[in-house]
């Protein structure tokens, strides 16, 4: 990966936007009964059931077309 960012900045700036993608973009897949939501919290916990298993995706992880 290094050798597309010769510069560290460059790199540096990359990180950035994928954290600031993954804190308010994260796909959320409810275990136990199946809801599906986008939040911007990690630890999100499922509206429909109050279940905390919880799967997340970050949402720059998907295909935009």
């Amino acid at each position: 990966m290094s050798e597309a960012f010769p510069d560290s900045s460059q790199l540096q700036q990359w990180h950035q936007g994928i954290e600031m993608a993954n804190r308010n973009n994260i796909f959320c897949h409810c275990r136990s009964c199946s809801y599906e939501w986008v939040d911007s919290m990690i630890d999100a916990v499922c509206s429909k059931c109050s279940s905390k298993d919880i799967e997340h995706i970050s949402c720059w992880q998907f295909p935009d077309d």
